[in-house]
């Protein structure tokens, strides 16, 4: 079966004016409900017992704390596979927006694979062990992976080769997102780079 990111799909993709496209981008997400209904628990008596339970014991958090164990714990993460991680996001990233509509009813292919596996990669790599750090790192996986979704479900489903106004308007909001998570992919290497002196030997936003 194949997986959504390795859909490839050739339409003409309806590109509208810079109008549409702020209001597009502009549009809220709808706001979550909580409507939980609170349950009343049923009231028991004590029940005596023998001798009292020992205290749990105290669980040592592996986080690091000083700025020495911070930057010993980010060079880790980096040289055990962060640093081929980023690269291989920032590559693919690069690679997906060359597949990027630019005119109107442009002949386009569309194809995430390598982006998606290479988002798979990051998420395993878990969190980068500098808090500032790692929110840039996690705000570029999740509009990265938002991005790859919004385009895609933006693609006709019944045949069609021309996108309907609305599929037009998701396509760009997916578009904006993915902007948004180059970034804050560029701030989180930039992080690295400026906090801990830790940069790949080749940068991977360069043309090859």
């Amino acid at each position: 079966m194949t997986r959504p990111g390795r859909v490839r799909v050739a339409l003409l993709l309806t590109v509208v004016t810079a109008a549409l496209l702020t209001a597009c981008t502009g549009a809220d997400a709808d706001p979550a409900r909580a409507d939980a209904t609170p349950t009343t628990r049923p009231t028991s008596s004590p029940t005596p017992t023998s001798s009292p339970s020992p205290p749990p014991s105290p669980t040592v958090s592996p986080t690091p704390s000083t700025a020495a164990e911070i930057a010993e714990a980010v060079d880790k993460w980096y040289t055990y596979g962060g640093e081929t991680a980023m690269v291989s996001l920032i590559k693919e990233a690069r690679n997906a927006e060359s597949d990027r509509p630019r005119e109107a009813f442009e002949l386009v292919v569309l194809d995430f694979g390598g982006l998606t596996d290479a988002l798979s990669t990051a998420r395993l790599m878990g969190p980068i062990p500098d808090p500032k750090t790692q929110t840039a790192w996690a705000a570029a996986i999740e509009h990265l992976d938002g991005a790859v979704r919004e385009v895609l479900a933006s693609v006709p489903k019944d045949g069609r080769t021309i996108q309907s106004p609305q599929e037009t308007g998701q396509m760009l909001r997916g578009w904006s997102m993915f902007d948004e998570g180059i970034k804050s992919l560029k701030a989180a290497q930039a992080l690295l780079n400026r906090r801990f002196g830790l940069k790949p030997s080749v940068d991977p936003w360069e043309a090859e």
